[in-house]
């Protein structure tokens, strides 16, 4: 798989410990509801996910394309974000009350979460790469540059 398998993993790593450590403090320090919580972290993790596998990962910069990419990742993302989501709320729902102490709840929660997010983990890949590898990454410079014809030598004729 890759550089680009590595750099996104990377990046999916630091996204959902951005959304674990958000998750965390609004369900076990400001109260919010699970599903809220780990709605708001998903988001909050997900701005600094698409940056960096738009820029780092798939090596794409500049405006072109980047209208279709914010809205195939939004797909892509908010549909694992609902499977995350989803097993944040039924764990909750499930463990939550056998589990005694807000911060344990919300271990238990980050675990879901996690564990929600990684049966999409490869699908996420492989369709984002398909979003983001479809067209090279955008050079400003080869836009405008323009290339000479080889030149040919009066009275003879080019190959």
């Amino acid at each position: 798989m890759g550089p680009r398998f590595s750099r996104y993993t990377v990046a999916s790593l630091l996204a959902t410990g951005i959304t674990q450590l958000v998750m965390w403090w609004l369900y076990a320090r400001a109260g919010v509801p699970a599903a809220v919580a780990s709605t708001v972290g998903f988001v909050v993790g997900a701005v600094p996910h698409f940056v960096l596998i738009r820029w780092w990962a798939w090596g794409q910069r500049g405006m072109p394309r980047l209208t279709r990419q914010v809205s195939g990742y939004l797909v892509v993302t908010v549909l694992g974000g609902l499977v995350s989501v989803g097993f944040t709320a039924l764990a909750d729902w499930l463990i939550g009350p056998l589990v005694e102490g807000r911060d344990a709840e919300a271990l238990v929660l980050n675990v879901a979460y996690v564990l929600g997010g990684l049966p999409v983990f490869l699908a996420k890949f492989a369709l984002l790469d398909r979003l983001f590898a479809a067209q090279p990454a955008y050079d400003s410079a080869s836009s405008t540059r323009v290339r000479a014809a080889k030149p040919v030598a009066p009275g003879t004729t080019s190959p």
